[in-house]
């Protein structure tokens, strides 16, 4: 069956007015984070940003040099630039093709979250690699996914017969495939849990064997 691509600019739309989920999914990445410190000023990269909403509460966080955020969509990158400018540190918006980024810099946090489940699984395989080549030494990549979980598919069910589902290439990850594609492209997992009901997220290292 052909995947039809979901309708970005139609969610971005729709998200501006959605600041409550914007921080339901920031306290899952809070989550993850507890516990992981940087003693000095730290690189953040975030893969098809959207919002750029969790790499602005990260900056809040951490003490940040530099924030990198990259996406397909010109009006997200427009929107996404206006929001950070409240940031002091060094700001970059990249309007790239995740697939063709061809960026040497390391960073200290790489993460996404609502990326990889619009992918093939083999798209994602290379989307994760992409998360670990980008990762300096001691950093850690932080990747949220939505998986088939009671509540996902209660919720996506009820908005798929309103004719409201609007993610019409998303197929969501178990928490079992997606250990296996982390660790298959190099990551060794430090956390692993389920987020808000419809998600899994991970931190990850770079495995010592792939440096």
């Amino acid at each position: 069956m052909k995947r039809i691509a979901t309708d970005w600019d139609k969610y971005h739309r729709r998200v501006r007015v959605s600041q409550r989920f914007l921080w339901t999914v920031w306290r899952a990445y809070a989550d993850l984070l507890r516990g992981i410190e940087f003693k000095e000023p730290i690189r953040i990269i975030e893969l098809g940003c959207g919002t750029g909403y969790h790499t602005l509460q990260m900056a809040k966080l951490y003490p940040v040099s530099k924030v990198t955020l990259v996406d397909f969509n010109a009006n997200v990158i427009k929107d996404t630039e206006r929001r950070m400018s409240c940031l002091r540190c060094k700001k970059e918006f990249l309007l790239r093709d995740l697939f063709n980024l061809g960026l040497s810099e390391k960073y200290d946090i790489v993460h996404s979250q609502g990326l990889l489940e619009h992918y093939t699984p083999e798209e994602q395989e290379r989307l994760i690699c992409l998360h670990r080549d980008l990762l300096a030494p001691n950093g850690i990549a932080v990747i949220l996914v939505p998986t088939p979980s009671l509540t996902y598919r209660l919720w996506r069910g009820l908005l798929e017969k309103l004719h409201q589902w609007i993610y019409t290439d998303e197929t969501p990850i178990s928490e079992a495939e997606f250990t296996q594609r982390l660790e298959s492209s190099g990551l060794e997992i430090l956390k692993i849990q389920g987020c808000h009901l419809i998600e899994v997220g991970a931190v990850c290292r770079r495995r010592v064997d792939t440096a």
